[in-house]
């Protein structure tokens, strides 16, 4: 946040300045831009947010390609971010200045600072630090939303796992790893292979059809018990027409890597399979299962569900190297940006 004077009318007031990294036109990550805007003080029911670290998720780069909403030039992106509230509205009556605070799937999160309504925060413990909780609210809640409360993963049951390399992937795999299951973890290259059995997967597979292959000889050709998919398309068909998920099994769509998920019905009902698309906004309608729900996650992390949080760090005017790096398929793990 910077202060500028600027003489007006005769009189000097201040410009409250912020960076924002906007998004202009959609395709590669050149259509993002940095630039400096005037912050406006908070409204009746907003709060003001110097961020700490704000989240990468895969979304942003769907958002950027057209493939999420429609264009609007000049949109600042981002959805989730932690940071310390510097000033609240005049009705805001949750939060002080002062406060560690978090939020996920609002827009404009891509600044250093920035205006949010108090009733889209989460307050965030002393013992969770910004980048921990910048790295585990979508994608944390997204893991806890489908290794929990989805499908409450037992120790014993076999899990399958695609995109067990990256942000959300890595988080399931090791939630369902803490709880008890055999995880067997699915990644795009050799080179991620390693760190897909770090996030404690047992056997991992390189691409979808030697994961069939996998499932097939571990399994004894019965199927796993729950599929957690980051992966989309076709995925949840061709795992169910060979019978890779367990008759009266599980496919959890949590993600679209590959393209928007879709099922065969046919297909689903000859296996007498559930597969699920969890929208994460469906579970956060209101402010208390959002506060709610994040405090189960907090309290999976404190008790080692999640493992270790070291998401690698990006200068917030390098969005858009974080985009290509993303995008070119050897990133793995979850990143943040720091302004």
């Amino acid at each position: 946040m910077t202060l500028l004077t600027h003489r007006i009318g005769g009189v000097d007031r201040v410009v409250v300045m912020t960076l924002v990294i906007a998004q202009y036109g959609q395709g590669g990550p050149d259509v993002l831009r940095a630039e400096n805007r005037d912050l406006a003080a908070p409204g009746a029911t907003q709060v003001e947010v110097e961020q700490k670290a704000i989240g990468f998720n895969y979304f942003d780069a769907l958002q950027r390609r057209g493939f999420i909403s429609q264009d609007e030039p000049g949109r600042v992106m981002g959805i989730e971010g932690a940071g310390v509230v510097t000033a609240i509205g005049a009705g805001v009556t949750d939060f002080a200045v002062g406060d560690r605070v978090g939020y996920l799937r609002s827009q404009g999160a891509y600044a250093a600072t920035r205006l949010i309504e108090a009733d889209l925060l989460f307050p965030l413990p002393q013992d969770i630090g910004f980048e921990a909780a910048a790295a585990l609210t979508v994608k944390g809640f997204t893991a806890w939303l489908c290794a929990v409360r989805l499908f409450d993963v037992q120790p014993g049951q076999t899990v399958l796992v695609t995109t067990a390399a990256g942000g959300v992937g890595s988080l399931t795999a090791r939630l369902a790893t803490y709880r008890g299951a055999r995880v067997i973890g699915v990644v795009g290259s050799e080179a991620k292979r390693a760190l897909a059995h770090d996030n404690g997967a047992v056997e991992v597979a390189i691409g979808l059809d030697d994961a069939i292959d996998l499932v097939a000889r571990l399994t004894e050709g019965n199927g796993v018990d729950v599929v957690f998919d980051g992966i989309g398309a076709d995925t949840a068909d061709r795992l169910l027409d060979v019978g890779s998920v367990r008759s009266g099994g599980t496919i959890i769509s949590f993600g679209a890597s590959g393209g928007w998920p879709k099922a065969d019905p046919d297909a689903v009902a000859r296996r007498g399979a559930t597969v699920v698309a969890p929208q994460v906004p469906n579970y956060i309608k209101t402010a208390a299962e959002l506060r709610a729900g994040m405090a189960e996650v907090f309290a999976l992390y404190r008790d080692g569900g999640f493992g270790e949080i070291s998401p690698a760090r990006y200068p917030l005017r390098d969005a858009a190297a974080l985009h290509a790096h993303v995008e070119s398929r050897t990133a793995s793990g979850i990143s943040v940006l720091v302004p």
